[in-house]
Order: C-alpha cells, then structure tokens, then sequence
C-alpha cells in the first residue's frame, strides 16, 4: 500500500456546511487527478484537485503530496497530428 495525506473539503449534511479535513488515501486505487477551481465559502476561488478512486468515491482535495503535484508541472512533448500522408505511411 502507498498512502499519501490529503486534505479535502467535505460535505456536512447534518450542519449544512463544508468542512476541511485530512485523510489518508492508498495512491494505488487513484484513478485520476484532475486540476479544478473552487469556490470557498467566502466566495474566494482556489486551486484544487479533483481525486477520483478505483471504488467511484469523488473527493475535493485542496492539498496533495508535493510528488504528486509535481507530476502537473512536467512538459508533455508536442502531440502530433495525423493527417493522410501519414496515415498512408502507417499502412
């Protein structure tokens, strides 16, 4: 198992509020990390992540290990189109 802490806002159905709150989540059964933009209550927006697992559970997390944050700001190389010439090479 490879647990790492994030801190992610949760819903209170009994209060009717957000609460933030740290939890430990396996990085194995992370299915995608997605960037998004919150809203906080105050009606500030902040970075985020939107945490999917192998389960279906969802999660707002406003913190995540430094590791991973990491990974968003690699390069990716340039995606290459392909057009009909290449297609016609590929054959």
């Amino acid at each position: 198992m490879n647990f790492r802490k994030f801190t992610i806002i949760s819903h209170n159905e009994a209060q009717q509020k957000d609460e933030i709150v740290d939890i430990l989540l396996n990085t194995n059964h992370i299915v995608s990390i997605k960037p998004i933009k919150m809203f906080t209550n105050d009606q500030q927006v902040i970075e985020g992540f939107w945490i999917r697992l192998s389960n279906g559970k969802k999660y707002k997390a406003i913190q995540m290990a430094d590791e991973l944050k990491k990974m968003f700001d690699e390069k990716l190389p340039h995606p290459n189109y392909f057009n009909e010439d290449s297609l016609d090479s590929l054959q």
